[in-house]
């Protein structure tokens, strides 16, 4: 039996979307009879799971600065040198990874975006950027997640382009599906919002980087019935914007909305812009948004160039359609975890 490690800081459900992503991996290899290893700082799975798991604890708490991303991967590296196993997948920047999976923003492409100035100002960037680079010409492969990342890994690390693979993730079509939609007048009404109301949804945690801003801006624009839901944020709501912070039940916001927006100046593979479409919601996401190759033009939603004129424009053509959720669903059904992790097991035991 073939044992795989998994790494991260955290995995576990309900720690972050890179950190369920793993965790749903380290399910899916157990389903399919392999040993699972897991390095980390800390996990988050059901008893069950976690007794099917080996669990090696790093003992530096955190993932937000530099310091604890270096002493993670030292950490990591001693643990690595005293145990046994035949691969593994990084779900992070850590070099020396069979499969290096690239959950995070590429921080090349985010660099380029930020002022010049900035950029020589923080000495962090040039460390992360680093370890970024350590961490994809180590890989013996790397892992995008959508054709975006490949591209942009083209662009700024052509050197590697030739280990770079494309695994479709995978999306929970149990909690999100199209059946959501015939309880959407219910939810409306429950949450006190008329039948006339047209809802816009936004979800996302790093609220710049996804654009809340720009949707912000051009929401006086629109129609009085337009109402923007934002998921993730706390703030001052108003008659039409409305705050609400971290959800539980969050497939209830993609059920009865009419719309879901996402002008993200640069997301991997936004997992909120899929979730939508499984649960029939259109989609208005940016050209940064690799999932924005499973938008059709006025079928299932618009992609935006991020202009405010654009996204107001492509806003007010989605309010004039009527998006069938059926069709929103079956543009992204084939995207489950099994053929994901299948995609991963084939590379891995290539190698």
């Amino acid at each position: 039996m073939k044992k795989i490690l998994l790494l991260r800081p955290k995995i576990g459900f309900g720690l972050g979307g890179a950190e369920s992503h793993a965790a749903e991996v380290a399910v899916k290899l157990l389903e399919k009879d392999f040993k699972v290893g897991i390095i980390a700082n800390k996990i988050s799975f059901s008893s069950e799971i976690q007794r099917s798991l080996e669990f090696y604890p790093v003992k530096i708490k955190g993932f937000g600065s530099v310091v604890k991303q270096i002493l993670f991967i030292i950490q990591a590296n001693q643990i690595l040198s005293k145990i046994k196993y035949d691969y593994i997948i990084s779900f992070f920047r850590f070099p020396g990874a069979d499969l290096f999976i690239l959950c995070d923003p590429l921080f090349a492409f985010l660099v380029k975006q930020k002022k010049p100035l900035l950029w020589n100002l923080r000495p962090r960037y040039k460390i992360l950027l680093n370890l970024e680079k350590k961490a994809l010409f180590s890989a013996k492969k790397i892992i995008s997640l959508f054709n975006l990342g490949k591209e942009l890994i083209s662009q700024f690390y052509p050197q590697v382009f030739q280990k770079v693979f494309v695994c479709y993730r995978g999306i929970d079509f149990k909690r999100f599906n199209p059946q959501l939609k015939e309880k959407k007048k219910i939810f409306k009404k429950n949450f006190g919002f008329k039948e006339e109301d047209y809802l816009l949804l936004f979800v996302g945690f790093d609220i710049k980087r996804k654009g809340l801003n720009l949707l912000l801006e051009i929401m006086p624009n629109l129609p009085k019935n337009v109402k923007l839901l934002i998921v993730g944020k706390h703030g001052i709501s108003n008659e039409r914007i409305f705050y609400l912070g971290k959800v539980k039940e969050v497939e209830k916001f993609y059920a009865m909305a009419d719309l879901f927006v996402l002008p993200t100046f640069y997301d991997p593979g936004a997992m909120s812009t899929l979730e939508a479409l499984a649960s029939g919601t259109p989609v208005i996401t940016s050209i940064y948004d690799g999932t924005s190759e499973f938008i059709k033009e006025g079928i299932n939603g618009y992609v935006t160039n991020l202009k405010k004129e654009d996204l107001k424009d492509k806003i007010l053509k989605a309010m004039k359609k009527d998006f069938d959720p059926q069709i929103c669903y079956n543009s992204i059904k084939h995207l489950t975890w099994d053929n994901y992790v299948e995609c991963l097991i084939h590379h891995i035991s290539r190698i």
